[in-house]
């Protein structure tokens, strides 16, 4: 049993000692903010398509005068959900518009 466990321990010992220099190499490996940026770029495009497909869906509850019977959801919740989207979407898009701002500007220096 102690030999086993001794065992046990060397073998950690050894993944440590091997995994730790690939760790600092990745930490010392530059960051592509180019391509950052234009993967924030493409996800507030996402993110503003999504807004206008769920702002159309807003539009089209409002003009609804009333859900038929039976429904587990009324009128007013789906369009309070779909406005809450409409925003959600909409901040998340400018949140990836600034952080792609930031990496071009990273990607210059």
């Amino acid at each position: 049993m102690r030999r086993f466990r001794l065992t046990l321990a060397i073998a950690g010992l050894v993944f440590l000692a091997m995994s730790v220099p690939a760790l600092r190499a990745q930490d010392s490996a530059p960051m592509d903010h180019a391509a950052m940026a234009a993967g924030y770029d493409q996800e507030a495009k996402d993110a503003r398509q999504k807004a206008a497909s769920h702002e159309l869906m807003l539009s089209r509850y409002k003009s609804i005068p009333l859900f038929p019977r039976g429904n587990s959801v009324n009128k007013e919740q789906m369009v309070a959900h779909c406005q809450k989207m409409v925003n959600s979407y909409k901040d998340t898009a400018r949140q990836a518009n600034a952080l792609a701002t930031a990496h071009r500007q990273m990607a210059t220096k």
